[in-house]
């Protein structure tokens, strides 16, 4: 025990045998309230918005396609949705006109005249033939800066540091398991995303490039599967919208004679 001047035993202060961090708990730890206090603020910028993007993507045949993709929706802070995306080839055809809700994905293929729909899959975009592991809502929320969203646990457990490991880059990774999208995040030495990989074996992987302006906002995202599915997503510009979408503009509409067909689970 310690003892005071007089050679008296001193009492144990509480705390004392609190353990002490290592450097690289600390680290870790300042990495990812970095990465949670900017997601938080991020919320801030929710509104109204327009996405042109330019997109690449390989389907397990090798199979190449090149389109330009304009994305748009109100962003409201407590949903997403509506959304619209419209894909063109370079001479300017639209290959498909898409619409997501909370609860319903179509997807309008004017070369067939056909509309393909999913309840409730989080998994349409692939489902549909485009290699994107993520739903119409979660790639807004990515895109946008919103990354918070998809990686923060909801609740205060935020601000609990994951399991994590130490990266090459000074960065770490991180193992997130009550995200929205539970997977291995990580994170630059400055709490900016750079990689997000699915825990299993066999998973997905989106690589991030980060913006210079807005490190939140990626300007890639380079997308891969082992079975051979690749995308590379290259966002030209993000504009904020006002006033804000009206229905109609957000509204799918087909055209008559429309076939309408429920897409195929793999």
């Amino acid at each position: 025990a310690v003892r005071t001047w007089d050679g008296q035993p001193q009492p144990e202060q509480p705390g004392t045998d609190t353990p002490r961090l290592s450097a690289e708990e600390e680290q870790a730890a300042q990495i990812w309230h970095t990465f949670a206090a900017k997601a938080s603020s991020a919320e801030d910028f929710s509104g109204p918005f327009r996405i042109e993007a330019n997109l690449r993507y390989t389907d397990e045949t090798g199979k190449n396609t090149r389109v330009s993709a304009l994305l748009w929706g109100n962003g409201k802070a407590e949903s997403p949705y509506p959304l619209r995306l419209d894909l063109v080839a370079g001479i300017g055809t639209v290959v498909a006109k898409i619409q997501e809700d909370a609860d319903k994905f179509t997807a309008y293929s004017p070369d067939e005249k056909t509309a393909y729909t999913n309840v409730g899959n989080s998994s349409s975009l692939t489902t549909f033939g485009v290699p994107i592991p993520m739903t119409l809502g979660d790639l807004t929320l990515l895109l946008t800066g919103r990354a918070g969203r998809l990686f923060l646990p909801a609740g205060p457990r935020s601000v609990d540091v994951p399991p994590f490991m130490p990266l090459e880059n000074q960065g770490f990774g991180y193992t997130l398991a009550g995200a929205r999208m539970p997977g291995i995040l990580e994170l630059s030495s400055t709490g900016v995303p750079l990689k997000w990989k699915e825990l299993k074996e066999q998973g997905w992987t989106i690589g991030m490039e980060p913006s210079k302006n807005s490190p939140l906002q990626p300007e890639k995202l380079r997308i891969s599967h082992p079975l051979g599915y690749a995308a590379l997503i290259t966002v030209k510009d993000i504009s904020r919208v006002s006033p804000p979408f009206n229905s109609a503009q957000l509204y799918l509409e087909l055209p008559p004679g429309t076939k309408t067909k429920p897409m195929e689970e793999d």
